[in-house]
Formats: C-alpha cells, sequence, structure tokens
C-alpha cells in the first residue's frame, strides 16, 4: 500500500477500532494507553503519517457529537440548567477532542433533529433532556448512534445517563423542614411529564411519610418564577396554615418568596423556603435560598467520558450515575 494512499480507516480497521477512535489516539483525545499503543503500531506499519489525521478531523464529521435539547429555544435560554449544561458540555467535549454541535428541535418536531443529526455525520449524541414526547422518543429509537442523556430519561427511553439523585434531594428537604419546625409543609413541583419533577415529588413526600407527616398541597407547574408565585398565592388562600414550603427549582422558589413577602409573611420565621439548584438567583433573593446544589460541571464530564468510552470500546461501561445533591444553607430556611 502506498503511503499517500493510506487513511485513517486503513489504520483503524488494521488496529481493529472505530475510524474515531483512532483519529483520538493519534491526535491525543480520550483514548485508553493500551488502544493508543495498538493504533500507533498499526500507523506504523503502514507507514501512515499522523498529520493525516488532523485532515480527517477537518472534515467536520469523524468525532462531531450533537448535543440534542429537545425544548423550546426559549425556553433553553431562559432555563439555567439547560443553558449551564450546554456551556459545560462544549467545554468537556472539546477538551475531550470531540466537536459539539448544539442541535435545538421543538419536542414534536423531532423528525427534523433526525435529519440534521444525519447530514452531520456525528458520531454520538448527548441529550438534554426534560419533558417527555412521544414523537421524539420514537424518533430516537432510529438514530443508529450512541446515545447519552444528561438528566434521568423517561422510563420508556432507556438511555445511559447521568443526573443528580432527585428522590433524595426531595427526601432531604422533607427532612430539613420537619428539623425547622414545620408540621404543614407544601410542595410546589415541576411538570409532570418531566422524570426530575416526578423523582423529587416521589421523594419529599416519602421524606414527609417517614416522619408521620404528608404535605398540604403538590401543585405541579412549569419551572419558573409565574408558577412558583402563583401557586404560593393559591396555597396560602387555601392552606393559610403552610409553614414550610419545598419549591423544586430556584426559579419556582424566587417567585415563591415573592408571594410570600407580597403576602405579609416572614421567611423563614412564619414560612421556611427551600428550593433546588443553587444557581445565581438562590444566592441573589432576600433572604438567600436554602437549597440543594447540582453539580453541573462533574454531571458533563461525566457524561462525555461515558460517551468516550462507548465511542473507543463499542460498549457503554457505565449506564447510570447518579451525583448526590449537597444542601447549600442560607437564610430561608
Amino acid at each position: 500500500m502506498e503511503v499517500g494512499s493510506v487513511t485513517i480507516r486503513d489504520v483503524a480497521r488494521l488496529a481493529g477500532v472505530a475510524p474515531s477512535t483512532a483519529s483520538r489516539a493519534l491526535n491525543g483525545g480520550s483514548a485508553s494507553e493500551k488502544t493508543r499503543m495498538k493504533v500507533r503500531q498499526a500507523a506504523q506499519t503502514l507507514n501512515f503519517v499522523p498529520n493525516q489525521a488532523a485532515k480527517q478531523l477537518t472534515s467536520g464529521k469523524s468525532d462531531i457529537v450533537a448535543i440534542m435539547v429537545p425544548e423550546e429555544p426559549d425556553f433553553v435560554f431562559r432555563d439555567a440548567f439547560i443553558s449551564g449544561m450546554i456551556a459545560q458540555l462544549a467545554s468537556t467535549l472539546t477538551a475531550a477532542n470531540l466537536l459539539p454541535f448544539l442541535a435545538l428541535t421543538k419536542p414534536h418536531d423531532a423528525r427534523e433533529f433526525l435529519n440534521v443529526l444525519k447530514g452531520s455525520g456525528a458520531v454520538g449524541v448527548v441529550v438534554i433532556s426534560f419533558h417527555y414526547s412521544k414523537p421524539f422518543a420514537d424518533v430516537l429509537k432510529q438514530c443508529d448512534k450512541p446515545i447519552v442523556c444528561v438528566g434521568t430519561p423517561d422510563p420508556a427511553m432507556r438511555y445511559p445517563y447521568v443526573d443528580v439523585d432527585n428522590f433524595q434531594g426531595g427526601y432531604d428537604a422533607a427532612t430539613l423542614l420537619h428539623d425547622r419546625g414545620c408540621r404543614h409543609a407544601a410542595v410546589i413541583a415541576g411538570p409532570t411529564n418531566m422524570q426530575a419533577a416526578v423523582l423529587r415529588t416521589r421523594g419529599v413526600i416519602a421524606g414527609l411519610e417517614a416522619l408521620d407527616m404528608e404535605p398540604v398541597a403538590i401543585i405541579h407547574g412549569e419551572y419558573g418564577s409565574q408558577h412558583g408565585e402563583e401557586a404560593m398565592r393559591r396555597i396560602l388562600a387555601e392552606h393559610p396554615e403552610t409553614d414550610g414550603v419545598f419549591a423544586q427549582s430556584d426559579e419556582i422558589a424566587a417567585g415563591t418568596l415573592h408571594a410570600l413577602l407580597d403576602c405579609g409573611k416572614r421567611v423563614p420565621d412564619d414560612v421556611a423556603l427551600i428550593g433546588f439548584d443553587d444557581f445565581h438567583v438562590a444566592r441573589v433573593v432576600s433572604p438567600g435560598l436554602t437549597t440543594f446544589a447540582q453539580p453541573l460541571a462533574a454531571m458533563a464530564q461525566t457524561a462525555t467520558q461515558m460517551l468516550s468510552e462507548r465511542l473507543e470500546t463499542g460498549e457503554w461501561q457505565r449506564r447510570a450515575i447518579l451525583f448526590p445533591a449537597p444542601v447549600v444553607r442560607r437564610q430561608s430556611a
């Protein structure tokens, strides 16, 4: 075989790995030392010039990873979790010599995403998924690329994932409210078609039951301050005895806090308030918000590692990783 005719695919074939894995091994990307040695040996045997691997990368296909966000565009850039996770994934994927490609698609327009994915040459997909939709789930089944989710997918979507332990976070919120002296706790939850909200709700109910308590009210809605404010006003009208609230996101908690203060309630003296996320809003509201932190950087790094392992070995080494959600204590509870 002539030197000039040797391609990265030839090297990969001889080494017994995927072309994208061979490219990363020759260019300092994510690959085990054993794989690097095999690829380098194959390259030497074929008299392959490593600079040709760089030429393969410039095609824009061999190491592209699609970051898929099946949400309305305005929600994507309003939501601190999604926007923060996109930024973290862009950093971790790039550090792994993978090229991030952001694909925004509405939950019920998923077929267009499949067309974009096929045309992009992406070798893998990271899904930041919240609202479940059957069209979206059906289209993903047609995708022949490795998929890892950030956030627990719906049970109907059995993909590897990384997430925070939402159930335990909800359980711990119940304990915190009880320890604060609350005996009439309410829950302002996220939407029922998002697993984070489902698990946090199950957790807080279980935590309260363990303390011989039950929530005076559970109101579901979107992860936004408007939902928090409207739900809190309704709870105060229907359950004036409420002395503690678990708001399932910091944005919800910000709206909840506004309603409480506007109704003359002292926080935390009259009503204790706990959020979830530990994003910027938790630090700027007054009183500061006691909340549970989401480790975005660690989650993005782990999702990138899981996908890199899959691309390198052809198999998923890990299927589900849950991070603890540590409590961050401030003045609201």
